[in-house]
C-alpha cells in the first residue's frame, strides 16, 4: 500500500494518500463549472449504495467489528493530515493543534474520520448522501464528550452541489477511502478542488490498483481476516496514482508539481 503526498506552486495543494494513491496539486485559476456531461457522482451499483449495506452499518463504531481496519487507519491518516497542514510545535497541544482551519470531509460515513480531525481543533464539515450514516454520524458526535465544545457539522447532500454553493471555501478537503465507490470520477474530482481555498491541499487515501492491493485488501481483508465487508471493493474501480494525478492535472488544465510517496 502506498500514501503519496504533494505539494504544488502557486495553487491549490492536493494530496493523495495511501498506495493506494499519490498526489499533486492544481491551480485554481480557471472557470471552476462542470465541463462534464455528467449528473451525479453516486453509484446505485456500489456495495455502500445498496440495501446491504444496511445490514452491516450498525457495527461502524465497533473497533473490533467489520469495520476494523477503518479504524486501524485512523492512526495512519489523522497524523498524515494534521503534518500536511501545521507544524507541530514542541509542547503544543494536539487537542488545538488544527484550531482555525476549515476542513471538509467528502463521505464522512459514520464520522470516524471527522471527529478524529475535530479532536484537533479543526472546524469540520462533512457531507455525504447516505442518511443512514448521517444519522449515525449526528447520533456519535453528540455523545461524544471530547466534542462537546467542537463538533463537526454533517450534511445529507453531495459534493457537486456543496462545491457550488461553498467554492474557495476549505483550507483542506480529505477524500478517505470513498474515490473507489463513486460514479463520474472526473466529475468527483473536480468538485473536491472547486472547494478548496486557493493554497488550500486535498487529501486523498484510496486504494491502488495493483494485484498487491487486490490479494491484501479484497481477499485478506475481506474473505479471510474479515476487518473489511465482503464485497465492499471491486478491483476495476481502484485507480493508479497517475489516473488520480491525470484527474487533478485536468479538472484545472494546468500542471501539477512537487510529488512525494509513502509507502504502507
Amino acid at each position: 500500500m502506498m500514501k503519496t503526498t504533494a505539494t504544488l506552486i502557486n495553487s491549490v495543494k492536493t494530496l493523495k494518500i495511501r498506495s493506494w494513491c499519490l498526489v499533486t496539486s492544481v491551480s485554481k485559476n480557471v472557470n471552476v463549472l462542470s465541463r462534464r456531461d455528467a449528473h451525479s457522482t453516486i453509484d446505485p451499483k456500489d456495495f455502500f449504495q445498496v440495501p446491504n449495506y444496511n445490514k452491516v452499518m450498525d457495527s461502524f463504531w465497533d473497533p473490533n467489528g467489520i469495520f476494523k481496519a477503518l479504524h486501524s487507519l485512523n492512526y495512519i491518516r489523522l497524523p498524515f493530515v494534521r503534518d500536511g497542514l501545521v507544524d507541530i510545535a514542541s509542547g503544543e497541544k494536539l487537542s488545538t493543534c488544527l484550531k482555525g482551519k476549515k476542513i471538509l470531509e467528502v463521505g464522512y460515513g459514520a464520522g470516524l474520520f471527522s471527529e478524529g480531525l475535530a479532536k484537533y481543533g479543526a472546524e469540520v464539515t462533512g457531507v455525504d448522501t447516505c442518511e443512514k450514516m448521517f444519522q449515525m454520524a449526528v447520533d456519535h458526535s453528540s455523545k461524544n464528550k471530547r466534542l462537546a465544545n467542537n463538533k463537526p457539522t454533517y450534511l445529507l447532500t453531495n459534493i457537486e452541489d456543496h462545491s457550488m454553493s461553498y467554492p474557495d471555501t476549505y483550507d483542506a478537503v480529505v477524500v478517505s477511502e470513498v474515490i473507489e465507490h463513486v460514479a463520474q470520477k472526473e466529475l468527483f474530482v473536480e468538485c473536491c478542488v472547486r472547494a478548496t481555498k486557493p493554497g488550500g491541499k486535498l487529501f486523498f487515501t484510496t486504494p491502488s490498483r495493483t494485484r498487491f492491493a487486490q490479494f491484501t485488501l479484497i481477499y485478506g481483508f475481506e474473505n479471510i481476516l474479515k476487518c473489511y465487508p465482503k464485497g465492499a471493493h471491486l478491483y476495476y474501480s481502484f485507480m493508479t496514482p497517475d489516473e488520480l494525478k491525470f484527474m487533478l492535472e485536468t479538472s484545472r488544465r494546468l500542471p501539477c508539481g512537487g510529488y512525494k510517496g509513502l509507502h504502507l
